[in-house]
């Protein structure tokens, strides 16, 4: 269908276009194609699983190992001291926890990013769409972080740093984080096909931001460390996992939910964005 418009140019529409798509329409359509490639999906997560160490000793046990390094860097530092105790939580648990809670929540970011870029710069034009190869990088990601679980549960047995009766409210936690930053991650990877400093500015910032978010040291009582703790959100989500796990509360409600609400914007705004630009992304017209 070439309809000529006012200017005497044509246009080219697509049967499956996706210009016109809501929010709602681009969130259907991407749960959609997940479920209809769900097997393949899961074909090529097992295929990167295996691949990904080919040809070295360990093969596949460094996808376990892996995981473990930066946390067992955390783990020497406050043994030597380095760090104190926190909220009667041992030090150990409680950094090491926060780091795991913060590469879940940049990994939602940094992973849209990651596999737009390489499958843009491929040019791939196979029928797996993005969305498909977005979550099989996701399924990586469960992995590393039940595998950090599984270290982090041996070290709160070896402290007796026992968890609150109120940890398993983690789970509440979960989704919201997912919508903004996972949300965040799809409007950044559109961009960084467009503008490719993109990515490596989101890369500096997230170095700098494990800082600057409670991750390692406390924020402290100092005004500004008060308005970090409300203005940055990875910080008002690591806090409110440790607190809801180790501390049986959570203060910082009203940025939480206000956080929360945001996400879902980000979310909905991501997802159309990520649809609509989905087939210039992968290079087809």
């Amino acid at each position: 269908m070439t309809p000529e418009n006012r200017t005497g140019k044509v246009s080219i529409l697509r049967a499956d276009s996706r210009d016109r798509h809501g929010a709602i329409a681009a969130l259907l359509h991407l749960s959609n194609e997940v479920w209809r490639f769900r097997g393949q999906i899961w074909t090529v997560y097992r295929q990167n699983f295996r691949n990904l160490y080919q040809g070295s000793g360990l093969g596949v046990f460094w996808n376990f190992i892996l995981p473990l390094v930066p946390l067992t860097v955390y783990l020497f530092l406050t043994r030597i001291r380095v760090f104190p105790s926190f909220e009667g939580v041992d030090s150990a648990t409680y950094i090491t926890f926060g780091v795991t809670v913060w590469f879940v929540l940049t990994g939602f970011i940094n992973l849209p990013i990651s596999i737009m870029q390489s499958r843009n710069q491929a040019a791939m034009k196979t029928s797996l769409p993005l969305s498909a190869s977005i979550v099989s990088g996701f399924a990586g990601l469960l992995f590393e972080t039940l595998v950090r679980f599984v270290f982090i549960t041996a070290l709160i047995v070896a402290t007796q740093s026992w968890p609150a009766l109120t940890a398993p409210g983690v789970i509440l936690l979960i989704g919201p984080a997912f919508f903004l930053f996972f949300g965040a991650g799809l409007v950044l990877g559109v961009l960084n096909v467009i503008y490719k400093d993109v990515a490596r500015i989101t890369t500096i910032l997230l170095q700098y931001g494990i800082f600057v978010s409670g991750v390692i040291f406390p924020l402290g009582a100092s005004k500004w460390s008060v308005l970090t703790g409300i203005y940055n959100p990875l910080a008002v989500f690591v806090h409110a996992f440790r607190q809801i796990v180790f501390q049986g509360r959570i203060d910082s409600l009203i940025p939480l939910i206000v956080w929360s609400a945001i996400g879902l914007v980000v979310f909905a705004l991501g997802c159309r964005l990520f649809n609509v630009m989905e087939y210039r992304i992968r290079g087809i017209n």
